[in-house]
């Protein structure tokens, strides 16, 4: 699932809605999309914890007789492999993790990462960070000072309540979401004569890294 949210339709159309910012204001985009902004091990714990309390209880109220030494270590054992499996199941992370702490984790990624890919460096201080999160589901938009005072609070706001809504739809729904942000963001940071290309606009992803998600 999470190589499909970038196929080769979505980053055409996160293209597209790059070059249709770009061209119409002096904003700069950077896309960074990412696997997961925390570990949130806290799950991995609970699942764990939760296969190691049922295994004991069927060892130790089911009808079969188990040695001591199995009593003592089997339920530590299948609750290690249960914890570690949940590696592989975002959406278990995901319900184990209140809405408010995983969008708190997300802004504070998205702000590390706005500094690390140097979106603050531009001319006019107008770069725009698109940061989407997949394992919590999440977009944030972080906009530099000079771009942060001129777009209103609400289509900043509004626009990442929309591309989030459509993470579960593709890659390709979220940039058609960004593109539609483009009339506010060249009313908020005109466009100027001599503007040039001041960042990269391929998208930063580890979604093709190995790593479990």
């Amino acid at each position: 699932m999470t190589a499909e949210f970038l196929d080769t339709d979505a980053r055409a159309a996160f293209e597209r809605a790059v070059a249709a910012i770009e061209g119409s204001s002096a904003v700069e985009v950077v896309i960074a999309v990412r696997r997961r902004s925390a570990g949130y091990r806290h799950a991995n714990v609970v699942v764990g914890a939760a296969a190691a309390i049922a295994g004991l209880a069927v060892m130790l109220f089911g009808e079969h007789v188990f040695a001591l030494t199995s009593i003592l270590i089997d339920p530590f054992v299948v609750g290690g492999i249960a914890g570690a499996l949940v590696e592989l199941l975002p959406a278990v992370k995901r319900a184990l993790t209140p809405a408010a702490i995983r969008r708190a984790a997300v802004a504070r990624a998205a702000r590390a990462t706005f500094v690390e890919r140097g979106v603050h460096n531009t001319r006019d201080r107008s770069g725009l960070l698109v940061y989407i999160s997949w394992l919590e589901r999440e977009v944030a938009l972080i906009a530099d000072s000079g771009l942060a005072g001129a777009l209103p609070d609400d289509a900043r706001e509004r626009a990442e309540r929309e591309m989030t809504a459509a993470i579960t739809a593709g890659g390709a729904a979220v940039a058609q979401r960004l593109e539609q942000l483009a009339p506010a963001l060249a009313t908020a940071a005109t466009r100027r004569g001599d503007d040039v290309n001041e960042l990269p606009d391929a998208i930063d992803s580890d979604l093709d890294r190995d790593e479990a998600p």
